[in-house]
C-alpha cells in the first residue's frame, strides 16, 4: 500500500480512533485497506513517545506493530551515532531502518540490509521522506549477500527461536555472532553489538573475548539495551578465547530531565572490595543505585567512588551518614528505621497509608509487603525493605532528598509571602546569568560541543587512530563534541581520567587530564581544555543578552573598537550578539555604540573567578543607569559627561567618568604643590590639583 495524499489524510484523520471498530467499519472504506490502516495507526502510536520525529511524519511507512515494538527509541538510537566511526556504516540486520538512519547521520555511505520485502521497502520510503539520499537499502540475508567491508558494521540479531520464545544467549541468536566475531572484525574499524537487556554481562565477555566498551542504555530507570563496542581489524591476539577482557563499561540513564553517567572498568569492580555498612553506623542517606549500574554488575564500586557503605552482601542498596549527591541513582533522607515483624507491619499500614514500596533482599516482595501492610501505592513517602549487615530485617522510612531540598528552599518563601505583598524581583544581569555557571567534566552531557580555535592540532589531543595527512589539517572554527570519560592506565598501574572528543569527521580524540579516575566526581575541576571553547554556555548567553539595552562598564585594552569611538566608562549600549572569544576569554560581546558604530568585548564566562586576563560578563555591564550611584554629582556636569566633555574645576572622578582613563598618569612637585597630569592618546593632557581640574592642554 503507497501513502498516497488521501490515505496519509485518512491516518491523520483516524489517528486516535479505535482501531478496532476501525476494522468492522471496512465496508465504509472501500478505497483502503483498513486492517493495514489500522496497523499503521497502532504502529504509530507505539512510536509517539519512543520516536517522535517518525512519529510526527506523516510521509513515513511503518513496517508493522511488532517492529515498531522492536526498534530503538530516538535517544538510543542517536545515543549510537556517537559510538560510531568513519564515514561508511553497515547495519546487517536493519528492521525499521531506526538504527541505521539515525546512526549514518553526517556519514558518506550506508548500507541497509533486511531479510524482509515489506521492510525493505518501507525504509526505502522512509529514507527519502527523511532525505537520508545517503542510505542503500539491500534486500536479503546480509552473509549470504556477502558483508561489506566498511568504518563501522552495526547489527541487532533475533532474540526469538524458531517457535517464536525469546532466547538471550548471544549462540542462540540469529545470526550467531559467536562464530561470526572474527570475519566482523576483519571488515571494519569498529563493530557495534546491540544485545538483549536480559544478557548476563559476565557471560556475553566470556563468549565474546576483545570487547573494548560495554554500554548499558536505560530510559527512565528501564534497561532498553547492552551495546558491545569492539576495536575493528586488531590483533588477533587481542580477541582470542584465553584473551583476558578487561572493558570499559559505560552505564546510561536517559531520565525526563537529565541523564546518569556511570562509567568503570570491569576489573575495578573486581578489584573493589564491599564496604559493609557497621554495627554503629549513623545513617542518614540512603541510596537506590541506578538500574544500569545493577546490570553492569557495579555492586562493590560505588562503595569506592562514593564513599558510601554497603546495607548487606547481597543488599544493593547504599547508605552514608553525609550526602554524597553524585551518586547514580536515586537519593534518600532516611528518617526512620523499623524492626520487621508482623506488629510493626500491621503497624506502619495505619500510620503511613500511601507510600512507594521497594524491598532488596528482603523475605517479602513489594506487592506482598503492600498487601500485608495496607499501604496504598504512591505519595510522598518511601519504604525500603532490606537486609543490614550484622543487624537483620528492617523497614526504612524515607523521602527523596529532591523534595526535602524544595521544601527547605520554598517553605521559608511561603512563610514569608502571607504576611508581606509579592514583589516583582528586579532584573540584574546577574540575575540573567546567575544559572550559568562553570561545570566539571562528570557534569558535561554526552554530545555537548566545542569550538576548535587553533589552526593545528593541539599537541594535548591525542587521536585514538594517529593519521599524519589528517592530524596536520586545519580544525580552527571546527565543531567538536563531547564523547565521555574514559580511564587509562598510567606506567604506575594508576587509573587516569581521560576526556575524549569525537571531531566533525567522527574521529575520536583524547585529553589527558592528569587527574586520577577516583577523582571523576569533583566539581570544582573545571579544566581549560587548549584549543577548545564550550559552546552551550556562550549560546546561554547570546540567549540572554541579545537585544538587550544595557551599560557598559569597562574601560581599557579589553574593548575591541574603532579609533573613532573614544573609550568611556559607561556607555549606553545595545547587545548584538554574544560569539566566541578566545581560550581565556571565551566570550565576544558585539554591541551597536549610540554612535551606530559596532564593538566587542572580550570577557569570561558568567560567575566565572576573576583574573588579570579577562572579567567576568556580569562585572562589565550593568541594567541599572550607572550615574545614579554618584548622586553627588550636578546635572550641569553629567550633561557634560554624557557628551563626553569635561570642565575647570571637575574633579577627578567626574573626569574619568566624562573621557575615561588616561593613557598614562605623571606626579610633578612644584612650588604651588603637587600637580597630577593625565595623558591621553589624542595628546590631551589635564592638570589636576588638590583632586580638581585646573588646565586642559594638547601635547605637541
Amino acid at each position: 500500500m503507497q501513502l498516497s495524499p488521501e490515505i496519509r489524510a485518512f491516518l491523520r484523520r483516524h489517528a486516535d480512533d479505535d482501531t478496532a471498530r476501525l476494522v468492522l467499519s471496512a465496508s465504509h472504506f472501500p478505497d483502503i485497506d483498513i486492517r493495514w490502516a489500522a496497523e499503521q495507526i497502532e504502529a504509530r502510536r507505539q512510536l509517539r513517545n519512543k520516536l517522535p520525529e517518525w512519529a510526527a511524519n506523516d510521509a513515513l511507512l511503518m513496517g508493522g506493530r511488532v517492529p515498531a515494538e522492536q526498534c530503538s527509541s530516538q535517544q538510543t538510537a542517536l545515543y549510537k551515532r556517537s559510538l560510531t566511526v568513519g564515514d561508511t556504516l553497515a547495519d546487517l540486520t536493519g528492521g525499521m531502518g531506526v538504527d541505521c538512519y539515525y546512526m549514518s547521520r553526517a556519514m558518506h555511505h550506508a548500507i541497509y540490509f533486511e531479510r524482509q520485502k515489506h521492510l525493505c521497502e518501507a525504509a526505502r520510503n522512509n529514507f527519502e521522506a527523511l532525505g537520508a539520499d545517503n542510505i542503500e537499502v539491500r534486500e536479503g540475508d546480509s552473509l549470504q549477500l556477502g558483508i561489506p567491508s566498511a568504518d563501522t558494521i552495526y547489527l541487532d540479531p533475533a532474540r526469538r527461536a524458531t517457535d517464536g520464545s525469546r532466547v538471550y544467549d548471544l549462540a542462540d541468536c540469529e545470526p550467531n555472532v559467536v562464530t561470526l566475531r572474527e570475519e566482523l572484525l576483519h571488515r571494519c574499524k569498529r563493530l557495534i553489538i546491540k544485545i538483549s537487556p536480559m544478557a548476563d554481562v559476565a557471560r556475553v565477555m566470556q563468549q565474546m573475548p576483545g570487547i573494548a566498551e560495554i554500554h548499558v542504555v536505560a530510559v527512565r530507570n528501564e534497561c532498553k539495551e547492552l551495546l558491545l563496542v569492539f576495536d575493528g581489524q586488531c590483533d588477533t591476539a587481542k580477541t582470542s578465547d584465553t584473551a583476558e577482557t578487561n572493558p570499559t563499561i559505560h552505564c546510561i540513564d536517559f531520565r525526563t530531565a537529565d541523564k546518569v553517567r556511570f562509567d568503570f572498568k570491569w576489573r575495578d569492580e573486581e578489584a573493589s572490595a564491599a564496604n559493609l555498612l557497621p554495627a554503629d553506623a549513623n545513617a542518614t542517606f540512603l541510596y537506590e543505585p541506578d538500574v544500569t549500574l545493577l546490570k553492569a554488575g557495579a555492586f562493590r564500586l560505588p562503595c569506592t567512588q562514593f564513599g558510601v557503605w554497603k546495607a548487606d552482601t547481597n543488599s544493593h542498596i547504599y547508605l552514608s551518614d553525609t550526602l554524597r549527591e553524585f551518586f547514580p541513582g536515586r537519593i534518600f533522607h532516611i528518617e526512620e528505621m523499623i524492626d520487621f515483624s508482623s506488629k510493626n507491619i500491621k503497624t506502619i499500614g495505619k500510620t503511613w497509608p500511601k507510600a512507594n514500596i521497594a524491598t532488596r533482599n528482603f523475605p517479602l516482595s513489594a506487592d506482598e509487603l503492600r498487601k500485608r501492610s495496607g499501604i496504598r501505592d504512591g505519595g510522598d513517602e518511601y519504604l525500603f525493605g532490606t537486609t543490614l549487615n550484622g543487624i537483620g530485617h528492617k523497614l526504612i522510612r524515607c523521602h527523596k532528598i529532591l523534595t526535602i531540598i524544595i521544601l527547605c528552599l520554598i517553605l521559608p518563601t511561603i512563610l514569608i509571602g502571607r504576611n508581606k505583598k509579592k514583589r516583582t524581583p528586579e532584573v540584574t544581569v546577574e540575575s540573567l546569568l546567575q544559572d550559568i555557571q562553570p561545570t566539571a567534566p562528570c557534569q558535561w552531557l554526552q554530545g555537548s560541543e566545542f569550538l576548535y580555535l587553533d589552526d593545528a592540532l593541539n599537541a594535548t589531543m591525542q587521536p585514538q587512530m594517529p593519521d599524519l595527512a589528517y592530524d596536520t589539517a586545519c580544525f580552527r572554527n571546527t565543531i567538536w563534541t563531547f564523547d565521555g570519560i574514559l580511564s587509562e592506565e598510567d606506567w604506575m598501574g594508576q587509573q587516569r581520567m581521560m576526556l575524549q572528543f569525537r571531531s566533525p569527521q567522527g574521529r575520536l580524540y583524547r585529553y589527558a587530564t592528569g587527574r586520577l579516575m577516583k577523582q571523576m566526581t569533583d566539581t570544582t575541576y573545571r579544566p581549560a581544555i587548549p584549543s577548545m571553547c564550550a559552546l552551550t554556555p556562550i549560546r546561554q548567553c547570546d540567549q540572554r543578552l541579545r537585544g538587550r539595552d544595557l551599560f557598559l562598564l569597562i574601560n581599557d585594552d579589553r574593548l575591541l573598537v574603532a579609533d573613532s569611538i573614544r573609550l568611556e566608562k559607561f556607555v549606553s549600549v545595545r547587545i548584538d550578539s554574544v560569539t566566541v572569544g578566545t581560550e581565556l576569554a571565551p566570550l565576544r560581546i558585539w554591541v551597536s555604540h549610540p554612535q551606530g558604530i559596532s564593538a566587542s568585548i572580550m570577557t569570561s564566562l558568567p560567575n566565572s573567578r576573576e583574573n588579570a586576563t579577562s572579567t567576568p560578563v556580569q562585572r562589565c555591564f550593568s541594567v541599572d543607569d550607572p550615574y545614579r550611584q554618584y548622586p553627588n554629582i550636578s546635572s550641569e556636569n553629567w550633561e557634560l559627561i554624557r557628551a563626553n566633555q569635561v570642565r575647570i574645576d571637575m574633579t577627578l572622578e567626574e573626569v574619568r567618568l566624562s573621557l575615561g582613563r588616561p593613557q598614562r598618569y605623571e606626579h610633578v612637585n612644584t612650588k604651588g604643590g603637587m600637580i597630577e597630569r593625565w595623558h591621553y592618546a589624542d595628546r590631551r593632557l589635564l592638570e589636576f590639583i588638590d583632586g580638581r581640574l585646573r588646565r586642559v592642554a594638547i601635547e605637541r
